[in-house]
């Protein structure tokens, strides 16, 4: 699967887009509970309040979700039609991604998309 110069940088943003959603989440996540904690020393609450920051962590949380298996069955689909990595490398790599997670994908897209040699023009 040969891919242009910008789709592997859209790729590539793609593929780090989690390390940044990931603390903006834990960030999120963090300030829903202290300010539940504050609002509950003067009683109860309000509902509208804790919904509020519920969908503040929520959203993100999906959207990171959708990302993440898009990333997945892209990088799969990458690894089974590239053809410059030999059948044991490529179950390996397929291995990898359904059991470790977000790491191999940026290590995946440095190694074999974003090094990979651009095709040549025939003459």
């Amino acid at each position: 699967m040969k891919l242009s110069q910008a789709q592997k940088i859209i790729v590539g943003i793609l593929t780090l887009a989690p390390f940044i959603l990931v603390p903006y989440i834990v960030f999120q996540i963090f300030g829903f509970v202290m300010e539940t904690v504050q609002a509950s020393q003067g009683g109860e609450p309000e509902v509208a309040d804790v919904m509020a920051g519920i969908i503040s962590f929520i959203v993100p949380v999906l959207f990171l979700a959708m990302l993440n298996l898009a990333l997945l069955i892209f990088y799969i689909v990458h690894a089974v039609n590239n053809k410059s990595i030999d059948t044991t490398e490529r179950i390996v790599w397929i291995l990898i991604f359904i059991f470790v997670g977000l790491i191999p994908f940026a290590i995946y897209w440095f190694m074999r998309i974003w090094g990979e040699e651009p095709p040549r023009a025939q003459s």
